[in-house]
């Protein structure tokens, strides 16, 4: 995937407010997710355990110890709980200090200075909701939980949750994220500004006109004067 550098974006000329996503985009995910430690033990597909924790977990606040007592009950497996338990509060010890990525306090801070809104929006486990905002967000507004909004992305209302806590209108909102299924697509569905964060450097195809970021500190420059990428076309991408 190859791009030209220009100058702000130019359908981003009305974007007052941005979302972001938290794994893997302002937060380094762990090596083994949750979720995957979750299915391990289970004895089930992480796709079957994504499913699973989409249903219920990721919509509603729970303690650790109680989800890891609902899912070793649903397998008939009480012998669990305690390894449950001690991988649930792990991730909520973690959700407490995120491990940023190196570009997203400098990211987050310029685009602060340019009077931009700024917001993450998370599919995270009722188990792992921090008690306090870290801070390595402080230069958010508000960080939106899908546990707190009942609603997952791709799903239309996990973004009016975005507009609701923002005060405007999808054109005025850009949601930055690295999937392209939950973030992208999801976003562009809400009427929401789209852009991929593609830290890997996979090589995919993306839908056309959607942005391609490498590194968030690409994102102020479009929205500022100063170069920029353009958008990706499925034609570039091998």
């Amino acid at each position: 995937m190859t791009g030209q550098p220009l100058g702000p974006h130019r359908s981003w000329a009305d974007v007052r407010g941005i979302s972001f996503d938290l794994g893997g985009t302002l937060v380094r995910p762990e090596a083994e997710p949750t979720t995957g430690q979750v299915a391990q033990l289970l004895g089930i597909s992480l796709a079957e355990a994504r499913t699973l924790m989409e249903q219920k977990a990721k919509r509603c606040r729970i303690s650790p110890a109680d989800l890891a007592g609902e899912l070793a009950a649903a397998f008939l497996r009480p012998d669990l709980v305690g390894r449950l338990t001690y991988v649930l509060e792990r991730a909520r010890q973690r959700a407490g200090q995120p491990d940023v990525y190196d570009d997203v306090r400098p990211a987050l801070a310029a685009l602060r200075e340019q009077g931009l809104a700024l917001f993450a929006m998370t599919n995270s486990l009722g188990s792992s909701l921090p008690e306090h905002t870290p801070a390595a967000f402080q230069d958010l507004t508000r960080v939106l939980y899908s546990a707190e909004t009942g609603a997952v992305k791709p799903e239309r209302a996990a973004f009016t949750a975005v507009e609701n806590a923002s005060g405007l209108r999808p054109k005025q909102l850009l949601h930055v994220g690295n999937s392209l299924r939950a973030d992208v697509e999801g976003a562009a569905a809400a009427g929401f500004h789209a852009a991929w964060l593609n830290r890997a450097r996979a090589d995919v195809a993306v839908p056309p006109g959607t942005v391609c970021l490498r590194t968030l500190t690409d994102l102020p420059l479009l929205l500022s004067a100063g170069p920029a990428p353009v958008p990706i076309r499925n034609s570039e991408a091998h």
